[in-house]
């Protein structure tokens, strides 16, 4: 199996749990990378060497790269994957996508593919109006799996976000509220960033075949489930905190990702407030309490959580069936 958009390479917590759940899944179907192709790195000249590989199939780690392909040519090399596949006659599977804001050529392009997942209701509503099959599976960070909390909640965890003001607001409320502050991509190791810059020079021979974690995603979700809170504007802390069953207010994102996750798991998007609230000392107090989720929200999430779970199975057998 060929996987483009291993997007765990950056080391980010979230991006290392979705990777782990991917591959794992894979390897319970007794499927293995053939190659892992880093994301953001341009493939395009490497289809002799990509072949050379033997992947049987390939598969597309979507995440939140299928957005705005008129401007952002990693979404428009992604979409050219499955012109490639139908050269070579592999099966082609977009998995953990959310989508928006595509143009029509992107669209078409989508139709390439063999099976399309996206990871909330929002990204299928979008492709269903615009006359495409697909399905959707809750992402797939979701999967890992994180020991029950050893001790009481307590505490406040804020996270940044991929926004820049809005990571700042956060660190300012982190330091102003005595709350730990995590950024959701660790600081990466001596040698990281050579490395990275060798896969971006020479992404072929770089491309890893066997995945590695770069980062400890179920330590993070460990600390995470340790709090009563979590403050945050990444998706991806949001999604383990649904994962953990830890409290918490969110921030909007660059797409509408989190909205569209809450919709699904709560029907509303109560939890998703305005960045402005983080300098209201009602919500400060309130912070301070913890803010917990309700018996409805708690049942919830238990349901979101088993429907996942049974929706990443079926995903898989789909894709390990068109293998076998």
């Amino acid at each position: 199996m060929g996987i483009f958009n291993d997007t765990s390479v950056s080391g980010h917590y979230g991006c290392t749990a979705v990777m782990s759940t991917l591959v794992g899944e894979l390897a319970a179907r007794d499927i293995s990378a053939a190659f892992l192709w880093p994301v953001a790195t341009d493939w395009s000249g490497y289809e002799r060497w990509i072949m050379q590989t033997r992947p049987d199939a390939i598969i597309v780690n979507g995440e939140g790269t299928i957005h705005h392909s008129a401007e952002r040519k990693r979404t428009r090399d992604l979409l050219a994957l499955p012109v490639f596949a139908r050269r070579h006659g592999l099966p082609i599977h977009l998995l953990n996508a959310s989508v928006s804001a595509l143009d029509a050529a992107a669209l078409e392009a989508l139709r390439g593919f063999d099976t399309v997942h996206v990871r909330e209701s929002d990204s299928l509503a979008y492709l269903e109006a615009h006359g495409l099959d697909a399905k959707m599976v809750p992402d797939l960070s979701l999967g890992l799996s994180v020991p029950p909390a050893s001790a009481p909640r307590e505490g406040i965890i804020v996270t940044d976000s991929v926004l820049q003001e809005v990571a700042r607001d956060l660190r300012t409320f982190s330091l102003e509220m005595g709350a730990r502050y995590e950024r959701m991509k660790p600081k990466r190791p001596h040698g990281a960033k050579l490395r990275e810059k060798l896969r971006t020079l020479w992404p072929g021979p770089s491309a890893s075949r066997q995945w590695s974690p770069r980062s400890d995603a179920t330590a993070f979700a460990s600390r995470l489930a340790s709090n009563s809170l979590a403050v945050t504007g990444r998706f991806h802390t949001v999604l383990l905190s649904i994962a953990t069953d830890t409290p918490f207010i969110a921030f909007p994102s660059n797409t509408p990702k989190i909205e569209a996750v809450l919709r699904d798991a709560f029907g509303n998007t109560s939890r998703v407030r305005d960045v402005a609230v983080l300098e209201e000392p009602l919500f400060r107090t309130e912070a301070r309490r913890g803010i917990p989720f309700s018996a409805d929200e708690l049942a919830a999430l238990a349901r979101y959580r088993a429907a996942a779970a049974e929706a990443r199975r079926e995903m898989f057998e789909r894709i390990a069936s068109s293998v076998k």
